[in-house]
């Protein structure tokens, strides 16, 4: 067909950026932003996310306490991690519920802040404490366009 077969070296036009690397992640259910939800460890699908995000897994969020950052039907992917520093978004189990909120730890309680603040802190003080486990920091987040 007059085609050329030699390969050839593709460059990225002026003005642009080349597509960052990435993986095929599973995505693990949904995850409340808003009033936790039942936590589900099934794999529903898989997402691909940038390889330099360190991530395990992905999320769908469905709620909107952490809007405007994170909004209803948004994918966060999340690096398996057992603590966060302060301030950062985790994907937090009490119980059999899982939420995402902003994490920060005083000697006496924990808070999960919600982004909205229409939306009310969870505050687990004391003994409560001991049922909120870190799942994994939020570290990449990928929105419908």
């Amino acid at each position: 067909m007059g085609w050329d077969t030699k390969e050839s070296t593709f460059q990225v036009p002026p003005g642009f950026q080349p597509l960052p690397e990435t993986e095929l992640l599973p995505r693990v259910g949904q995850i409340a932003c808003g009033e936790p939800i039942l936590a589900e460890q099934n794999i529903e699908d898989y997402d691909r996310v940038p390889t330099e995000w360190g991530a395990q897994f992905t999320l769908i969020c469905a709620g909107d306490s952490m809007v405007p950052r994170i909004q209803d039907g948004d994918v966060v992917a999340i690096r398996k991690q057992p603590s966060v520093e302060n301030g950062e978004i985790a994907a937090v189990r009490i119980g059999d519920e899982a939420t995402l909120k902003h994490v920060y730890y005083s000697p006496d309680k924990l808070i999960l802040q919600p982004e909205n603040p229409a939306f009310p802190p969870i505050v687990l003080i004391g003994e409560e404490m001991n049922t909120a486990i870190i799942e994994g920091k939020a570290v990449g987040l990928c929105r419908k366009i």
